[in-house]
Parts: structure tokens; C-alpha cells; sequence
């Protein structure tokens, strides 16, 4: 059977045959001994329970072959030489001679002691069994047990079965306590007699977690869309499994615990012993299948103690199935797992199984054909007040404090917990003044209020974090301003200069490693995306709060967008500090009496405080660690001499110091390797030194007229660099740059651009933003793109009859502006005869032409253009190519355009004709130029057609 090696399974059957036989045998000899009084010892009944367990191993096996199994995937040859392992173990297991007690040792048991531990045992056991129905049926109703309650029967499982050992030992012989250890065991059961559980066993259907949640009827439309939404997927035979996530304390588990009791009253999950079809498990961190197993199978009122997971599932499984319809909801887990090896019926008869997380990725892994993926958003400032004066109650001071208390409820960004709570303590605020002090006091209302009721479950979001890595990666977002835009790509550039990003090959590689974990997080429902896809996200006001106080704890000082004026008092930067965050502040100027003692300080941000505009030299001057120092979107002039002393610093970051016209000398800053002087319009020259620095991976001056001529023939091992239009690169000091994976720059002419494509340091670049001429592109240079892997290149005022260009075979973005000597882009089949090769239209994602004397349109006629060749083209603009009559033919369009977004023509005076005839007579035109029409009308495609053109439109 293919991979599936018969000799192994069939060497499996045979033992396994022998053992079952023998296993029978030995039936029959107990079973005559317990007619005569006799007890089977424990031994042997051990070795029974292993013989079932085995029995339904083997059935499993054998089935998933008659299912056609046939991988090793699915049947692992190892497995199946491990249960034939086993086997061997269980036909080589050397029974005792005497399979049973006889009946005379039960008669033979003189100690008092003995009799007491069983008189107090029976009690104990009595009182266990009570608590565990009464538990049990709360757990039905969707309560959850308490912890004691759990270790308590846990304790009284482990005494049972001491219990059961010295019972046996006393059968098999043993007379007295004297040999056995009844005193210790009796003195077990004492103390769990006496042990004063709580007097409610369990947690309310409201309060799995042992954590409060917002009680009584849901609040907000988005709410009551989710619970309708939820209810009819539940009735949906074509939906199985419903995932449903979002931040910690948004609600979830409200929301289910909603859906569960009105499942209750729904005839379709009813049986003949009640409301017993709908089951609730709250899920715990770390838990193990066999352990999610245990909770589901006390729900089923399933006894499955001593079946390993393989019988677990399969009890689990026919549990479920013998019921008609069956919901299972899972509240807060954690990790994925597939159903299957739980024993979960996922797609199978009426079973519908509901599942909550905080992180979007477990509910994206548990997905199948049948599965529904909804998200629980925070409320809207409208819904978030409505719920604060709910829980506020009747206060006659919202007369007066009602603007005041709306603002105070808007500072909970929609968190239902955190307004729960937070109203609750305002209940005995009676003055304006006091709902005063609140709003501008908010964020030690916030510690103070909700430190013990809503930080702990946003903490525990962080605490689970899978490694060191996420969760340093996470605390840094903390850094930016509060309700601040965090764009990706400022990000994870911060993520990897400050060495988060470590141990990945190259700065690229690093860059696709933090986009993923930006992603990552905002699953995780730690930070909310804004709006725009993956580009950019927030972080909620409470989890912000919640990783300020993690980082307070690991040496972070985190004041940013405070609005202050001047700089933190002394006795704030204390010897421990590791990072300081005073972004976008109001900071005037650092005196020189300011010179804080930090040796530890690694980080420094003073970036974004507009009115900064010098600082002191002594300033940095006992921050012998520093490594990252960023004063981008500072009005300073002069950076103080002091700083080519940090030898330690690796990133110096002065982008947009509009009115800076000097940098110290940087000789001394070895391990330097990153800088950033971009948009720093003053600065005429790079500062003395920069050609040694050799450990320099990260150099940007676009926007700065520095000359780079001279320096980058040292810098080595540069991995990004972009240069500013206005200064030309060579290109034999390109091709020095070994490492280079991402380029932004001017070369002066097509001769050396085509040299230096051909050259193997152009083959190693991963992204290139390259303009081609002796004047600047109009590219908007200002900031960076976003995505990973762009590849650009615009050709401006060059003469391609006297030089024509090689066209790298990967462009993405290409663009002709003011050149010459080019009619068509495409005009012959060969490669070598045309101006961009047909292979190298298939990457084209943007076109731009421009003024372009010569241009008479995209493909010459009469050659083939194959379907699929601009099947990536999303955008065309063109404008001012006066010699364009049409600009597709109908075969062109065919096949080639589906993708088309966004087509711009202006100016073109000759144009008549969007899509042409063909040169075939079989065509149909209409069809094709009704297909862009069609896009037209969907406003997929948008084309401003100049005036000048003439009354007659392109289609008309």
C-alpha cells in the first residue's frame, strides 16, 4: 500500500491477534476466580486497561488504511513500528503467577488503623463525590470550576488511589499498618476533611476567567450585528466552525455567553435531559490536547481518566455524533489545534463548534470550507457613552459635568472593561471639579482605577507572547505618542536599528522579518490596523498604558507627546534607565546645567519636538552607552561637538533638521551604522570622517545637496543608500558596493546606468529606485515607499538614438519623461530589437510617459502581443505624446489589460482612439473596448481627457 510498508502492518496484525488471544485466556481464568470470592490485583488489571488501549490503537490504523491512507503523513511508518513496540512490551510482560487475591486475605486485616483510614476515606470520598456532581452540573450552564476546587479533587484522586495501593498491599498478605503506610494516608484525608473550600465552587457563566466582564445586555449596534451574525451562522449547515477574535476586555466572552443562554431556549439544541447540547469550556493558557480533552469530557459527562489521547478522541468523537445538533464553544484560547486529534466532529453531522481568541492567526490555522471569521471591534464614542452612564448610574452632577464626563469616557477608547470600571469609581464624584482632575489627570486615573481589573488581562496578552522577540518588538511601539499613527515601515526600520531584528542575514531579509510581525501583532489585537491594510496601525489607549508600565519596570522612560516644554527633571534619569522615549514634545532647549548620569542609556528619542534648537554639550556627555540618538524634526542648528565622543552610538538620525548646517566630526564613531541626514537642506557637506566608516550599513541623504563624491568608495559594506537627484552617483562607485540591497539614486547618463546594470552588484539588489539624466526626477521623493521589493527606474531627458537603454528585466515601475528616440515600446519580437524586451512587460506594474516627441504608442503594429504579457499593468498615465492616434488595439487588449486600475491620458492632442481595429477581420472590437468601458463605469479606470483634444472623446 504505496508508502504504507505491508510487511510492517502485517507484522503488526499478527502480534497484535497473539496478544488479544492471550489477553482472552486470561479473562477466563479471573473470571472463574471472582466467582469463588477472589479480586484481581492491580497488576494485572493494569495490564488489561494497557491491552484495550492497544486494541483501540490498532483500529485506528486499520481504518485510516481502509480509507485509503497512503502517506506516511497520515500512517507514519514510525508510529506503526512504535505500537508494535508496544505489543512485544505487553506479550512479554511477566504476569504474577496468582492473578488474584484470594478471598481469605480480605478477612485477614486485624489493625484498627486500618479500619479508621477506610471509615474516614469513605466520608471523604463521599463529600468528593457531592462536590464533583455539584460542580459538574454548574459546568453545564456554562460556569467554570475554581481553581482550589479543582486541586482539592485532584488531591482526593491522589488519595483514592494511595488508597487502592495499600488495600492491595494488605490483600496480597500484609496484615498490618506496620508494613503499609495507613498513618500517612489517614492523615491526608484529615486535612482535606477539614479543608473549607468557598462556598460558591464555581465561576458565573459571566466570569470564566476569575476576571470581571461587562455584565447584563450587550451595548452597541456592532455587538448586536455580531450576536444575530453569530445565531444565524449557528443555523447554517453550510457554516461549522465560527472563529471570533479581538483585543482582551473588548467583550468576547460576553458576547458568547449571550449566544449560549439564548442557545438555551433554542428547541434545536435541546434534549430530553435539558439544555445539555451547548457546552462552554473556558480554555487555559498552555493547555495540552489531552488536557483540552479532560475539560470537554467532563462537559460530556465522559469518564476518560486512563485513556490515552487516541481513545480520548475517539470518545470525544462518538460523544458528539450520537447527538443530533451540538455546539461547543472555546473561550479564550490560545493556540491552534487541529479538531480532529481533540475528537472534535468539525464538518460532521449537526456540530458547530465556536471558538474566541485574542489573536486573529488561531482562528485563520483552525480554518476550513466551513468556517466563518468575525472580528469584535471596540465601541463607538456614541455606544461608549451610553454604556459609561449605564454603569455610572443615576448621577445629578452629568448636568452640569456632562462634557467633562463624555471626554473621560472617550479616553476608554471603546474598551467595554475599562468603561465599566472606570465609571463605576466615579460614582462618588459629585463636583465638576473632581470630573475635572479626572480628565486631566486621566492616565493615573487609568493606573489607579483599573491597575487590578483591566491591566491584568491586557498584560496577560503580552505575557503570552510567543517569544522575547515579539514582546521587545511589541514595548517598542509604546515609544510613539499616544493615539499616534505608527507607520510599518518607520517601524520596523526602528526595530531593527535598535538590534531587534538580529541574527537575520541582511537588512532586507530583517525588513520582511519585522512586516511580519507587524502583521503578527495586529492579529494579536495589540495594536489595530488603521484603516489602510497592513501600512500603518494604532495602539489602544490601555494596552499603550499596559506596555508603558512593562517597560517602566525594564528601565524605559516613555513621556512622549506630553506637550512638554522642558525636558524631565534630574532626578528622573537615574543610573538604570536603559531607553528614553520624549518624541514629539514642545522641548525649547537643554541648558548646560542638564548633564544626567545614564552609563546604561541606549536609546535616546528626542525626535519630532519642533522647537528644539540646540542642546548642550555637556548634555550627552555622561551617556557613555548610547548607541541610538535621534534628533529627526528638530530646529536644530549645530549639533554639539560632544557627540563624536559616543563611540558606542550605531545610529545617528537627523532626518528633516531643516535649518542644520553642521554634524561634528564622526572619525571616532566606529561602530556607527546607520545614518539619516535626509531633507537636511542646509547641510553642504557630509561630516569629516565619514569615508572611514566601514561599519556603515544604512546611509540617507536624499533631500540633502551634499556631495557624496569621495565617500563611497569607503563605505564598504553600505547594505541600503539613497542619494539625492541633485548628486549624481558614479557608476564604478556603485559597482564597489558589494552588499547592497537597496538603491536610491541619480546616474548621469544611459552609458554608465547600462554598465552598471550589467554589473553582479546590480543583480544582488533587491530594490532600486534609480532615475537616469542630467536633471532630477518630479518622483516624489519625500519619504519612502512602503512595500518590500520595488524596483523603479525613470529615464529623464536622455537621448536613446545616440544611447539605448537596457531595461532590467525585474522593473515593476518604468517611466519616460522628455526623451527622444523612442516610437514604441515594444516593436519587434527580438529582444535585441526593441526597447523593452516582451518577457520584461510581464513585471510592468506602472507605466508613466510624458512628453515624449517622438512616441507613437505601446506596441507597433503588426506585432503579436502575447495574452498575459501586461497581465500585472495597474496603472498607465500618460500625458503631452502628441504623436498618439491610438493607444491599444483590440487584439492588445485581449487577454493583457484585466488588471487595469487606473488609466490617465492629458494632453495627448492627436489621440482618436483608446482601443483600435485590428489587423484581423475575426476580432471583435466592440466586445473589448465595451470590457474598458465596463471598468469605466465601475470607476476601476479613470482618464482625464484634455480639451484641447478636440470635442470627439476617445470613445465617442
Amino acid at each position: 500500500m504505496r508508502r504504507l510498508i505491508n510487511e510492517e502492518l502485517e507484522e503488526m496484525r499478527s502480534k497484535a491477534d497473539l496478544l488479544f488471544a492471550k489477553a482472552g485466556d486470561i479473562i477466563g481464568e479471573v473470571k472463574k476466580a471472582e466467582l469463588n470470592g477472589c479480586k484481581l490485583k492491580g497488576e494485572v488489571e493494569i495490564w488489561f486497561q494497557k491491552v484495550e488501549n492497544m486494541k483501540a490503537k490498532k483500529q485506528c490504523i486499520v481504518d485510516q488504511v481502509r480509507e485509503g491512507a497512503s502517506s506516511s503523513r497520515t500512517v507514519p511508518n514510525v508510529w506503526l513500528a512504535k505500537i508494535t513496540k508496544e505489543i512485544d512490551e505487553l506479550l512479554q510482560h511477566s504476569l504474577p503467577k496468582e492473578l488474584t487475591f484470594s478471598g481469605v486475605a480480605f478477612s485477614n486485616v486485624p489493625d484498627e488503623e486500618l479500619k479508621k483510614m477506610r471509615s474516614k476515606a469513605e466520608a471523604l470520598f463521599t463529600r468528593a463525590g457531592d462536590i464533583k456532581v455539584e460542580v459538574e452540573n454548574a459546568e453545564l450552564n456554562g460556569c467554570e470550576r475554581k481553581t482550589e476546587v479543582e486541586n482539592w479533587l485532584q488531591k482526593v484522586e491522589n488519595v483514592k488511589a494511595e488508597k487502592q495501593c495499600i488495600e492491595d498491599q494488605v490483600r496480597g498478605g500484609a496484615s498490618s499498618s506496620r508494613t503499609v503506610p495507613v498513618a500517612e494516608i489517614t492523615k491526608e484525608i484529615d486535612e482535606l476533611l477539614q479543608h473549607s473550600l468557598p462556598r460558591e465552587l464555581t465561576f458565573s457563566g459571566d466570569a470564566f476567567s476569575n476576571v470581571p466582564f461587562v455584565t447584563g445586555s450587550l451595548k452597541g449596534h456592532l455587538f448586536e450585528e455580531n450576536r444575530k451574525l453569530i445565531l444565524s451562522l449557528l443555523d447554517d449547515d453550510d457554516v461549522a466552525t465560527i472563529g471570533i477574535h479581538g483585543a482582551g476586555g473588548i467583550g468576547k466572552t460576553t458576547l458568547v455567553t449571550h449566544v449560549q443562554k439564548r442557545l438555551r431556549l433554542c428547541e434545536k439544541f435541546n434534549n430530553e435531559r435539558g439544555s445539555r447540547n451547548v457546552y462552554f469550556v473556558t480554555v487555559s493558557h498552555g493547555l495540552t490536547i489531552s488536557g483540552l480533552q479532560y475539560k470537554i469530557a467532563n462537559q460530556l459527562g465522559l469518564k476518560i481518566e486512563g485513556a490515552d489521547v487516541m481513545k480520548a478522541a475517539a470518545m470525544i468523537h462518538r460523544s458528539f455524533t450520537g447527538r443530533k445538533y451540538s455546539v461547543l464553544i472555546l473561550d479564550d484560547l490560545w493556540e491552534s489545534f487541529r479538531p480532529s486529534d481533540v475528537g472534535l466532529p468539525v464538518g460532521e453531522g449537526g456540530f458547530k463548534l465556536v471558538l474566541t481568541t485574542r489573536n486573529k492567526r488561531v482562528c485563520h490555522e483552525i480554518n476550513n470550507e466551513k468556517s466563518q471569521i468575525i472580528e469584535v471591534k471596540c465601541l463607538s464614542d456614541d455606544e461608549s457613552w451610553d454604556l459609561f452612564r449605564e454603569k455610572l448610574g443615576d448621577s445629578a452632577i452629568l448636568s452640569q459635568a456632562g462634557d467633562i464626563a463624555r471626554k473621560v469616557a472617550k479616553k476608554c477608547s471603546g474598551l467595554p472593561l475599562a468603561l465599566e470600571h472606570i465609571a463605576i469609581s466615579m460614582r462618588a464624584a459629585d463636583t465638576v471639579q473632581e470630573w475635572r482632575t479626572v480628565l486631566t489627570d486621566m492616565r493615573s486615573m487609568m493606573l489607579d482605577v483599573v491597575e487590578d481589573k483591566v491591566l491584568p488581562i491586557l498584560r496577560y496578552s503580552y505575557d503570552r507572547l510567543r517569544d522575547q522577540r515579539l514582546k521587545d518588538c511589541f514595548l517598542y511601539c509604546s515609544f510613539f505618542p499616544e493615539d499616534h499613527e505608527i507607520h510599518r515601515r518607520e517601524l520596523v526600520d526602528s526595530w531593527i536599528r535598535e538590534g531587534l531584528l538580529d541574527g537575520i542575514e541582511n537588512r532586507a531579509r530583517q525588513r520582511y522579518k519585522g512586516f511580519t510581525i507587524f502583521k503578527e501583532l495586529i492579529n494579536l489585537s495589540l495594536l489595530k490596523a488603521d484603516g489602510n491594510g497592513y501600512l500603518s496601525a494604532k495602539m489602544h489607549d490601555l494596552v499603550r498604558e499596559m506596555a508603558v508600565k512593562v517597560g517602566k519596570e525594564k528601565g524605559f522612560l516613555i513621556r512622549a507627546g506630553e506637550k512638554m516644554r522642558d525636558i524631565p527633571r534630574e532626578r528622573e534619569w537615574n543610573e538604570d534607565l536603559c531607553k528614553v522615549s520624549l518624541m514629539y514634545n514642545d522641548i525649547g532647549s537643554i541648558s548646560p546645567d542638564v548633564a544626567p548620569r545614564c552609563p546604561n542609556l541606549s536609546t535616546l528619542l528626542l525626535s519630532w519636538n519642533e522647537s528644539l534648537t540646540s542642546i548642550s554639550s555637556l548634555f550627552f556627555s555622561l551617556m557613555d552607552g548610547l548607541c541610538i540618538l535621534d534628533l529627526s524634526g528638530t530646529e536644530i542648528e549645530k549639533l554639539p561637538d560632544s557627540v563624536s565622543n559616543l563611540k558606542n552610538l550605531t545610529a545617528l538620525l537627523l532626518s528633516q533638521c531643516w535649518i542644520l548646517i553642521y554634524v561634528p566630526s564622526v572619525s571616532m564613531l566606529g561602530k556607527l551604522r546607520e545614518m539619516d541626514i535626509s531633507f537636511c537642506e542646509n547641510l553642504r557637506d557630509f561630516p569629516h570622517g565619514m569615508e572611514g566608516l566601514v561599519n556603515l550599513k544604512f546611509l540617507d541623504s536624499i533631500g540633502c545637496t551634499a556631495p557624496v563624491s569621495g565617500i563611497l568608495s569607503g563605505l564598504s559594506h553600505l547594505e541600503e543608500l539613497r542619494i539625492c537627484d541633485s548628486s549624481e552617483a558614479k557608476g564604478q562607485d556603485l559597482m564597489k558596493l558589494m552588499h547592497l540591497k537597496r538603491l536610491t539614486c541619480r546616474i548621469r547618463n544611459v552609458s554608465e546606468f547600462n554598465e552598471y546594470v550589467m554589473s553582479q552588484c546590480f543583480a544582488s539588489l533587491h530594490e532600486y529606485e534609480l532615475t537616469v539624466g542630467t536633471r532630477p526626477s518630479y518622483r516624489d521623493s519625500f519619504g519612502e515607499r512602503d512595500s518590500l521589493g520595488e524596483r523603479d527606474v525613470e529615464f529623464v531627458e536622455c537621448r536613446f538614438e545616440e544611447d539605448s537603454p537596457i531595461v532590467p528585466g525585474n522593473v515593476e515601475i518604468l517611466g519616460l519623461d522628455m526623451c527622444s528616440g523612442v516610437e514604441y515600446l515594444v516593436s519587434s519580437a527580438s529582444p535585441d530589437s526593441t526597447f523593452i524586451p516582451l518577457q520584461t512587460l510581464g513585471n510592468l506594474v506602472e507605466l508613466k510617459l510624458f512628453e515624449l516627441e517622438n512616441f507613437k504608442g505601446l506596441v507597433k503594429p503588426g506585432v503579436a502581443l502575447p495574452p498575459g504579457s501586461l497581465s500585472n499593468l495597474k496603472t498607465i498615465w500618460i500625458g503631452k505624446c502628441h504623436g498618439i492616434k491610438k493607444l491599444f488595439s483590440s487584439s492588445m487588449v485581449r487577454g493583457n489589460l484585466q488588471n487595469l486600475e487606473d488609466l490617465r491620458i492629458s494632453e495627448c492632442l492627436h489621440l482618436e482612439e483608446v482601443i483600435g481595429g485590428s489587423d484581423s477581420d475575426n476580432d471583435d472590437d466592440d466586445g473589448d473596448e465595451y470590457q474598458i468601458k465596463d471598468k469605466l463605469a465601475t470607476g476601476s479606470v479613470v482618464i482625464y481627457h484634455d480639451e484641447s483634444a478636440g470635442e470627439r472623446g476617445p470613445f465617442d
